[in-house]
C-alpha cells in the first residue's frame, strides 16, 4: 500500500484488494484512514477532470484544436476512470496557435510561467483549483539530443486526430497507433532520467489491449 501511494495508484489498488482477508486484518483505524485518503484523491481527480473538460470546450469554441494526450485519454481505459490519478493534463496545440492559446488560458483565469519564444511547453495552474495543465508546442524539447528528434514521429498528429466522447464532452486526441507510440516514447524519456512507474506500465498495457 505504501508502494501504491508512491506510484500514485492507491485508489486502483485499494479498490482491487479491499475485500481480501489480509487487507481487513490491518484494523479499523488503518482502514478508515486509507479509505478517507482514497476518497479525497478520487474527489480531487473528479474536480480536475470536470474543470479540464470545461477548459477544453472553451478552447474548441474559440477555434483552437487542443490534442489531449496521456492523462484523460488513459483514464478512460480504466473501469473507474477517476481512480486513475493524473497530477496534470497534457495538451498539444499547433505551434502557430501556441501564443494565442496561452493568452486565452490566461483570460480564463489560469496562471502560466512566463513565455519565451523557444518554450516547448508551459505549465498553467488555476488558483484555488487542483487543475494543472502542461501546454505543449511540441511533445518533446526540440533541443534535446536524446529525444528532440522524436517530434518527427508526430508531425501528422493533427491531420490524423480522432475525437472521443468523455462524460458528454468531445475531446480530440492522436490516432491510436500514434498515441501508443507516444506513451512508449514518453516512458522512455522518463527512463533515461530516473525511471518510470507502474502507472505508465498499466496505461500502456490497457492501451495496447484496447
Amino acid at each position: 500500500l505504501n508502494l501504491a501511494h508512491t506510484h500514485k495508484v492507491l485508489p486502483l489498488i485499494l479498490d482491487a484488494v479491499h475485500a481480501a482477508p489480509s487487507f481487513q486484518s490491518l484494523g479499523d483505524a488503518a482502514l478508515q484512514q486509507l479509505r478517507r485518503q482514497v476518497r479525497q484523491q478520487v474527489m480531487l481527480q473528479s474536480v480536475r477532470t470536470e474543470e479540464f473538460l470545461a477548459l477544453n470546450r472553451a478552447l474548441r469554441e474559440a477555434g483552437i484544436r487542443p490534442l489531449v494526450v496521456k492523462g484523460l485519454i488513459c483514464r478512460e481505459l480504466y473501469p473507474k476512470p477517476d481512480y486513475r490519478l493524473s497530477g496534470d493534463e497534457d495538451v498539444l496545440v499547433e505551434p502557430e496557435l501556441f501564443a494565442r492559446c496561452c493568452e486565452m488560458m490566461a483570460g480564463l483565469g489560469l496562471e502560466g510561467a512566463s513565455q519565451k519564444p523557444d518554450d516547448y511547453e508551459i505549465p498553467f495552474r488555476k488558483p484555488g483549483s487542483p487543475l494543472y495543465i502542461e501546454l505543449h508546442r511540441f511533445l518533446f524539447p526540440p533541443e534535446s539530443e536524446a529525444y528532440g528528434h522524436w517530434n518527427e514521429f508526430f508531425l501528422g498528429a493533427f491531420d490524423g486526430a480522432v475525437e472521443m466522447d468523455f462524460r458528454g464532452s468531445r475531446v480530440l486526441t492522436m490516432a491510436p497507433a500514434e498515441h501508443m507510440l507516444y506513451l512508449i516514447c514518453h516512458a522512455m524519456k522518463h527512463f533515461l532520467h530516473s525511471g518510470f512507474g507502474i502507472r505508465q506500465v498499466c496505461d500502456m498495457v490497457l492501451f495496447a489491449r484496447r
